[in-house]
């Protein structure tokens, strides 16, 4: 099992028509950490294991990412609405483009039912795990997603998060790709996130993290 460190990230609101002046970057509201591991680790999921012995001679990285939602305090207003993890995928001077093959999850979804449902998330070496933890005699009534990943077999998948009824966007979300590399070229991805939080007062606001360099650009492989 290895551990994810997550690290603070500030939130900087996108200024439009309208925009309070007192409207600053939000801090200790979201973290977020990455980790590289090798395409054939044994712990990896089993259609990533078998489409990477199915291409033996090309390379791969698994890479894991966590984004960790905090909840409001009486000094950072607003509460999560809705958020994005982009990645773009690259090579210096566009020669050849990385390839997020396989992508977990394609879609994460919430069973709503009565009181007492609830979620665990683990994140182990190459296993993203969720499970879902239902008290005998409920009965799942739908489902509604609250991670959906876009952008298989391309260069820059997404990652959308959102709250549903009762349920709001909280706690950590792991998401990750199975990238195939360009070979003897400095292989990059680019990280960008985003998040809309409403206000009481101010509505909903759109904001924008900041990265530290070692998340926001990501040396998948030299």
């Amino acid at each position: 099992m290895t551990e994810i460190r997550l690290h603070d990230v500030e939130l900087l609101p996108e200024r439009t028509l309208g925009t309070p002046g007192d409207d600053g970057p939000l801090r200790g509201r979201l973290t977020f950490g990455w980790d590289l591991l090798p395409a054939d680790h044994p712990n990896a999921p089993a259609d990533w294991l078998s489409y990477v012995s199915g291409a033996s001679d090309r390379a791969f990285r698994q890479l894991l990412m966590v984004c960790s939602f905090r909840p409001e305090t009486p000094e950072s207003k607003g509460v999560f609405r809705h958020a994005s993890l982009g990645v773009a995928l690259s090579t210096p001077n566009g020669e050849g483009q990385p390839v997020a093959r396989l992508i977990d999850p394609g879609e994460r979804t919430r069973p709503l039912v009565g009181s007492g449902t609830g979620m665990s998330f683990t994140v182990s070496t190459g296993v993203l795990g969720v499970g879902v933890e239902r008290p005998a005699g409920t009965e799942t009534t739908t489902d509604e997603w609250i991670v959906r990943g876009h952008g298989t077999s391309q260069s820059n998948p997404q990652w959308e998060f959102r709250g549903v009824k009762r349920f709001p966007l909280a706690g950590d979300h792991p998401v990750a790709a199975l990238v195939e590399l360009v070979p003897d070229r400095t292989n990059t991805a680019e990280v960008l996130i985003a998040a809309e939080l409403e206000h009481r007062t101010w509505g909903v606001r759109r904001y924008r993290a900041r990265l530290a360099p070692s998340s926001h650009t990501i040396v998948l492989a030299e």
